[in-house]
């Protein structure tokens, strides 16, 4: 289109008699003189708002940049070691995927925001699909594999510390490959699924001013061929099921490990045998499950608004309340996003606190004079773990599952849970 303006009277259908499509779930487009699937607009007047343009097109690729230098060095650290340990392998790739999901909505953001493309009256194909590509099929199938290394980590951990002769033999390196591999499979195929769902065309349309008129070319979300088969009520059934599958159950699965693996933390509180070496052996264990569990809960607290927000578009859907209609707004999708986004270099700063491995191989990595020592850095954190430690037991002793439990009791419970965990992500912060 190159943004040429064409008047109404250089095309002869308009103002004619609006055609019928054969096809139902089509819509007659007047200047190619053809029927398109044309159901959603793609842009709606909310994403090309300056609000909008500050949190795309200066806040994300800020912290994108933020989150590439601090998981690139994650990602160098943990390249070292995964020849050591089986619970390193998902680790790195949790660090992989988050590099990538944070670039991947960049082509877009930078193309569409700081280009000055949200301006165009005529898009393009181009634009539409690189929308999709990068702002949904990209960080889908980033964040599914981080959902499920997630996943993997946390019932490796459990397993190692409540079986730990059977974590030889299910949790060995070989094995933990072997699950890699299968993730980065079922997230593939996962991710092609959830592409065919949809199409993106351009339909056009007339503006009429007070002298002129012309036409314009916008992005639409169509019906896929897919859609047109199974019928467009069928497949939306299918589609917030296979939602609610890979966001909503995971969450709750993560949920279950975390509580499982805080109520481990609670149980090594109990006294110890009084041998120096177990003693130390016990101590090690106990301070890798509880930065693994610091690192499940950050990604579970990053998760929730997405989350929630898809249970609360889900719930307007069948419940047709006014007071709902929020959770539509783009700018609660934008904040998850952003939310998502800083998790990562947060999950960073958790390394180098409760890591002194993940310290000693950075300070090989980058020469001494880049990082304290070992000593100098215990001295300088002793005071910051000992606060941490703390939090991380009363949310321990928060963790029990009555026998009998209201609602209101869940909510305060969570609500003392969730005051713990900024308490300590303040103090990470701070240091």
């Amino acid at each position: 289109m190159n943004n040429v303006f064409l008047t109404v009277s250089s095309f002869q259908i308009y103002g004619a008699a609006l055609p019928v499509c054969d096809n139902p779930l089509t819509v007659f487009d007047h200047y190619m003189n053809t029927c398109v699937p044309a159901t959603l607009i793609q842009f709606v007047d909310q994403e090309n708002e300056p609000n909008m343009k500050i949190i795309y097109g200066f806040l994300l690729p800020i912290l994108s940049v933020v989150v590439l230098i601090s998981n690139g060095v994650v990602i160098l650290v943990m390249n070292g070691q995964k020849s050591k340990r089986a619970t390193v392998e998902p680790l790195l790739w949790m660090a992989v995927s988050a590099l990538l999901m944070a670039a991947s909505p960049l082509p877009f953001t930078i193309f569409y925001y700081d280009l000055g493309h949200m301006r165009d009256l005529n898009q393009t194909t181009f634009l539409c699909y690189l929308q999709k590509v990068c702002m949904e099929i990209l960080p889908f199938f980033f964040n599914t594999l981080i959902t499920f290394f997630t996943l993997l980590l946390g019932t490796q951990r459990f397993i190692a510390v409540q079986y730990p002769l059977d974590s030889l033999r299910w949790c060995s390196r070989r094995l933990m490959h072997r699950y890699s591999k299968a993730i980065f499979v079922l997230s593939a195929i996962l991710t092609v699924i959830h592409s065919t769902f949809d199409v993106r065309v351009i339909y056009h349309f007339c503006i009429q001013g007070p002298s002129t008129s012309f036409w314009v070319a916008r992005c639409f979300i169509g019906h896929s061929p897919l859609t047109q088969a199974m019928g467009p009520d069928a497949l939306a059934w299918v589609f917030d099921c296979f939602r609610i599958g890979i966001i909503v159950i995971p969450s709750i699965l993560l949920f279950i490990i975390t509580l499982l693996l805080i109520r481990t933390i609670k149980t090594s509180d109990a006294p110890r045998l009084s041998m120096n070496r177990h003693r130390r052996v016990s101590s090690a264990s106990r301070n890798t499950t509880v930065m693994l569990t610091v690192i499940i809960v950050l990604f579970l607290v990053a998760r929730a608004p997405s989350t929630i927000l898809i249970v609360l578009v889900k719930l307007s859907d069948l419940l047709p309340l006014g007071s709902l209609e929020f959770a539509h707004s783009v700018y609660l999708r934008a904040f998850s996003n952003i939310i998502l986004v800083t998790l990562h270099p947060i999950s960073f700063a958790v390394y180098m606190l409760m890591s002194r491995r993940f310290r000693v191989s950075l300070r090989s990595l980058l020469g001494w004079r880049f990082l304290a020592s070992d000593e100098d850095f215990n001295a300088m954190t002793s005071s910051v773990k000992k606060l941490v430690k703390k939090q991380v037991q009363r949310i321990a002793h928060m963790v029990v599952i009555p026998r009998s439990f209201s609602t209101a009791d869940v909510f305060r419970n969570f609500a003392k849970i969730s005051h713990n965990l900024v308490v300590v992500f303040r103090i990470i912060s701070c240091r």
